[in-house]
């Protein structure tokens, strides 16, 4: 490798460290993502496991440009590249530097996080450029939902708030709000609060002035990204469209989304401050991660212990699926626990989900189908689920760990 050569790999590589946020690096491995307004983040050293005893705290990752990072345990130092190594091997580099074959596959590993070509781990001497020059390959744009506080359009920036305006308090609803609320009486303030979760009146924002319930999106971060209105007056609607003999066009949505949101993203429940509740990591270790369709019964199966995440649909994204098994890798054990909605189009999109999780190589479990349990849940969603079918489910199909004897 000639001088000139050496010394633009070196720039490239550096081109790469500042342009990789920490948080790509975080996200690739299931660990939490720091603060929005931190400088520095913290978490416990990936080079020695000793370091969590020490009483000079764990490793510090600066949020420049330059991503230094310092143990002030062991004492290893450097930069995203070391942390990447780090993370890969549970040890620091031979001689507290990466060098040689650990320094280039440190290199290959961040362009593969940030989605950048790696067949060529190295630079090769330049070439007498051809005639004809091919196009050089572009990496591929990594597709994130960007928060309401920064999104492009001053209407959907003004809504980043509302979930302080929603009303969780059935005596102050709609009679169709109040309604829908009263039919799950586990649907309680508190419960709504926590998710963000309520009834805005017909003068509120211009998104939802109708008769909607409304749920507030996060990204993986916690970042309030879109809220979706369900259409209290759905069903009517759904019914008239039937009888009108589905004039096209005309069919009835039963949601609506901030515009530019891309449910396919995300998964519902699926932001990393969840981790911080207990009941959380109790249900990882006995269920792994639970999955269902959408917000309703993620919460319902909150309020039987379980913390499920949801796909918004009953089919899952390549990104969803990417997403299940990163959390079931770095938090479940490797298993998913699947409970789809008792219907056809439930089923069918979460027989599609269950043979790329084995594909996988994850532990994927079906917690029932409508033909499971006598039946129990035909037709029927998780959102249906009393505790006692609920614990007839678990004993029966030995779903769960048990804490007591492990």
């Amino acid at each position: 490798m000639n001088r000139q050569t050496s010394s633009s790999y070196i720039r490239n590589v550096d081109e790469l460290i500042a342009s990789t946020p920490l948080e790509l690096v975080l996200s690739h491995y299931g660990l939490p993502l720091p603060a929005q307004s931190a400088r520095e983040y913290r978490m416990k050293c990936v080079f020695n496991e000793a370091c969590s005893d020490s009483q000079y705290g764990n490793l510090s990752v600066q949020l420049d440009v330059a991503k230094r990072l310092y143990c002030h345990s062991c004492q290893t130092a450097g930069n995203i590249l070391v942390l990447v190594f780090g993370l890969e091997h549970h040890r620091a580099p031979q001689g507290g530097r990466l060098r040689g074959a650990e320094f280039k596959d440190a290199v290959a590993k961040l362009r593969e996080i940030a989605g950048e070509p790696t067949s060529d781990r190295s630079p090769t001497p330049t070439q007498p450029a051809p005639a004809h020059e091919p196009k050089p390959i572009v990496a591929p744009q990594r597709e994130l939902n960007v928060p309401l506080v920064r999104h492009e359009k001053e209407a959907a920036r003004a809504l980043a708030d509302l979930r302080n305006d929603l009303i969780t308090d059935v005596a102050e609803m709609s009679p169709e709000a109040a309604q829908y609320i009263r039919r799950r009486d586990w649907m309680t303030p508190e419960l709504l609060k926590k998710w963000g979760v309520g009834w805005i009146p017909g003068d509120g924002r211009s998104l939802f002035r109708k008769n909607y319930l409304v749920y507030t999106h996060l990204n993986e971060r916690g970042d309030v990204v879109s809220y979706s209105g369900r259409d209290l007056s759905f069903e009517a609607k759904w019914q008239r469209w039937l009888r009108d003999g589905k004039p096209e066009g005309k069919k009835p949505n039963k949601h609506r989304y901030v515009s530019g949101y891309r449910r396919g993203l995300e998964l519902y429940g699926g932001h990393v401050d969840r981790l911080q509740e207990s009941y959380v990591q109790e249900s990882l270790e006995r269920y792994g991660v639970a999955v269902v369709e959408g917000p309703n019964e993620v919460m319902r199966m909150e309020m039987l212990g379980v913390a499920a995440v949801g796909l918004g649909s009953n089919r899952a994204t390549e990104t969803q699926v990417d997403k299940l098994i990163r959390f079931a890798n770095s938090h479940g054990d490797g298993r998913v626990l699947l409970l789809p909605d008792g219907d056809e189009e439930g089923e069918a999109g979460f027989k599609e989900l269950l043979w790329k999780l084995a594909e996988a190589r994850i532990d994927v479990r079906l917690a029932f189908t409508s033909q499971t349990h006598e039946g129990t849940m035909k037709g029927r969603q998780p959102e249906d689920l009393t505790a006692q079918q609920w614990e007839h489910i678990c004993d029966h199909g030995n779903l769960s760990k048990d804490l007591r004897n492990s």
